[in-house]
């Protein structure tokens, strides 16, 4: 989960808190801990997007250094955690489609799998097709929006890499396991994604350029932990990023779906 930017002054009025990605050095997101952030005021360039009658959204193509960038912001209003299916429509800068342009999400908030807090949550969105550079913003359709039966915590897992050797490791580096800590009152169920982050030029955004599911639904206890290994598919990914000295790095998604 990933700390978000700041939401436009125009929401000043009803603060919420989202969950997020947050990135490391050259702004790509390495591991480290999930954190809740209080949003405020900020100099971002935050786009608003549609509104239903209980979610609203914004998009955050760029976000500095010391945020992931093309990240989604949704508030939930409905009072209940809910698990969206999104549908995305991207933009250039002049608000025209762009033909040709894939959107994905690394958590799915394009599939049901995501579960956004009555505070809100955030997601990451992927751009594919020759025209992805031109993405300034987007536009989201609720197709659903069912109420999901899920803890509404305050606090989001932390996220702990370790390599062959059971030590504390980095997101540049060979990871064994990952172990995950729950600080609520009550167990939540959460996906984790080993993702590798694009090296984008001065000036261009950066996106997940792989997400690769670690194991599937993962049940945390309240107050407690537990260590997931890196096998199959992940740990092949995790290797070649490694070979290749790329940005990545293993990430938490609160979920409630059965399937991936």
């Amino acid at each position: 989960m990933f700390p978000s930017p700041p939401v436009p002054s125009s929401h000043e009025s009803e603060p919420s808190r989202f969950t997020g990605f947050q990135p490391g050095r050259f702004g790509k997101v390495l591991l480290g801990a999930a954190v809740v952030v209080v949003l405020g005021l900020g100099v971002w360039e935050v786009v608003d997007t549609v509104t239903d009658d209980d979610l609203e959204f914004s998009y955050a193509a760029r976000s500095g250094d010391d945020f992931a960038d093309q990240q989604l912001l949704i508030r939930n209003g409905r009072g209940v955690p809910v698990a969206p299916i999104l549908r995305f429509t991207a933009l250039n800068g002049d608000g025209d489609t762009l033909p040709g342009v894939t959107v994905t999400t690394v958590c799915g908030s394009d599939r049901g799998s995501l579960v956004v807090l009555p505070h809100g949550s955030s997601d990451v969105l992927i751009f594919g097709g020759p025209l992805a550079d031109q993405v300034a913003d987007v536009e989201v359709t609720v197709d659903d929006a069912p109420a999901v039966d899920f803890p509404s915590v305050d606090s989001a897992v932390e996220i702990t890499a370790f390599d062959d050797e059971g030590l504390s490791t980095t997101g540049y580096s060979r990871i064994s396991g990952v172990k995950v800590t729950n600080t609520n009152g009550l167990p939540v169920t959460v996906r984790l994604v080993y993702i590798v982050w694009t090296d984008p030029e001065t000036g261009t955004a950066q996106q997940a350029e792989t997400v690769t599911p670690v194991g599937d639904l993962i049940t945390v206890p309240a107050d407690g932990s537990v260590t997931v290994p890196m096998t199959g598919p992940a740990d092949a990914a995790n290797a070649a990023a490694v070979a290749g000295d790329r940005a990545a790095g293993v990430e938490a998604c609160y979920s409630a779906a059965a399937g991936g």
